[in-house]
């Protein structure tokens, strides 16, 4: 179990924090590579997926791989390795909520307009949002902080 998993994904898509969610439940060791970085990554997820960039790809130790896969498919695979699953505290699950790819976008563009147009609510919402994505990134960072 000790054998590191390849997730690649991005910060847009919404479903790279539910599969992450499961891989840190288990304790499984991965590696996440986001695709919008990293040009290699992206030729290497389209050369798996056939000629699209599909993410998550997950990519196991012998070679084998899960695109998009859902959460009971997941579940199976990591049970099958080994792993354990436990269920998602409330806390994991408001954390996997607020790393949604929405919450970052609507901030986004909420607060410009808010400060642009004078239109507090606006802005208000924005700012909102934006503290909660970063809430909602800031166990992303200490992961990444860890190694």
């Amino acid at each position: 179990m000790t054998e590191k998993i390849v997730l690649y994904g991005s910060l847009t898509c919404p479903m790279a924090p539910p599969v992450r969610n499961i891989l840190d439940r288990a304790g499984a060791a991965y590696d996440y590579i986001d695709i919008t970085v990293d040009r290699a990554a992206r030729q290497r997820v389209i050369e798996i997926n056939r000629g699209y960039a599909s993410v998550p790809t997950l990519v196991f130790a012998d070679g084998s791989t899960l695109t998009e896969p859902k959460e009971s498919e997941l579940m199976a695979r990591l049970e099958r390795m080994g792993y354990q699953v436990p269920p998602a505290t409330w806390g994991q699950k408001i954390i996997v909520v607020l790393q949604a790819p929405s919450i970052l976008i609507f901030g986004a563009v909420f607060l410009p307009v808010g400060l642009a147009s004078g239109q507090h609510s606006f802005t208000m919402a924005g700012g909102v949002l934006l503290a909660l994505a970063a809430v909602g990134r800031l166990p992303l960072a200490l992961r990444r902080g860890r190694g």
